[in-house]
């Protein structure tokens, strides 16, 4: 009997974990439309091909909440005016991840996977839609107090000093933060591109945000945020952006340690 090696079962736990996940099935007129029945307790796989990006439709009552993607590098999320629509496509070749949504109705749970094959029509999901249990009997849900909100930071302590370079094609119409969370919001015309966070030594990553009104909101503030739509690029630069300073409590800078110094038992 051969042995069996780690490669061997790390192949059939990925095996077993694709087949787990629901796939979305082909539509009789083109194959590139395709249904899922949804399911709160399954995981939903979508395959997706780079250089080529699949709208997922939610039903039209629904408005998406909260996207949150395990590699933020690897896939971009962005949602639609009336959020129950997100378009998503890989930006690498190699990256395997999971998303969660969540909804005013509804949570998702998500396999994203890169297909390493060459593109086809029969194969491909450009539009994946969820079918939806019929509807029951109308139940009287007792409704439960709702929960403390947290301290609500005014609008004289907003930061409205952000400028902008790049592209004006996908420029928001209004930008701020409250300290906490970035507020972004776009004229009813320009699609919502993708939005990535730039970190103090420059790089990127895409960002998890929710949709409260017209505003969609970024739960982190960063010294900018690049957003991409197609070719089109713009950068946001947050002018009162400032590193936080360490207070008397705060961790300080470890001493230089001269050389043969021993410490703990050796000094």
């Amino acid at each position: 009997m051969k042995p069996v090696t780690l490669a061997m079962v790390a192949a059939l736990g990925v095996a077993s974990a694709a087949q787990a996940a629901d796939q979305p099935v082909p539509g009789p007129l083109d194959p590139r439309i395709r249904t899922v029945q949804y399911d709160p307790d399954q995981v939903v796989q979508l395959r997706g091909w780079f250089g080529f990006q699949q709208m997922i439709e939610f039903a039209p009552d629904e408005r998406i909440e909260n996207v949150s993607i395990g590699d933020a590098m690897g896939w971009q999320v962005t949602p639609n005016k009336r959020a129950n629509i997100l378009f998503l496509k890989p930006i690498d070749r190699s990256a395997v991840t999971n998303m969660t949504v969540v909804t005013n109705l509804r949570r998702y749970a998500f396999d994203l996977v890169v297909a390493t094959e060459r593109a086809r029509p029969d194969a491909m999901a450009y539009v994946v839609r969820f079918r939806y249990p019929q509807a029951g009997p109308v139940q009287v849900v007792e409704v439960e107090p709702p929960a403390p909100q947290a301290e609500v930071i005014g609008p004289e302590s907003w930061n409205f000093a952000y400028t902008y370079t790049g592209s004006k094609e996908i420029l928001p119409s209004k930008v701020f933060d409250d300290g906490r969370s970035t507020f972004f919001s776009w004229p009813a015309t320009v699609s919502v591109p993708g939005i990535f966070a730039v970190g103090t030594e420059g790089g990127e990553s895409l960002v998890n945000y929710a949709v409260r009104g017209q505003y969609l909101v970024v739960d982190q503030i960063s010294p900018r945020f690049v957003l991409r739509s197609g070719k089109s690029v713009t950068t946001v630069v947050n002018d009162a952006f400032a590193i936080p300073q360490g207070g008397p409590g705060s961790p300080q800078p470890a001493a230089a340690k001269k050389r043969g110094l021993r410490l703990g038992l050796f000094k």
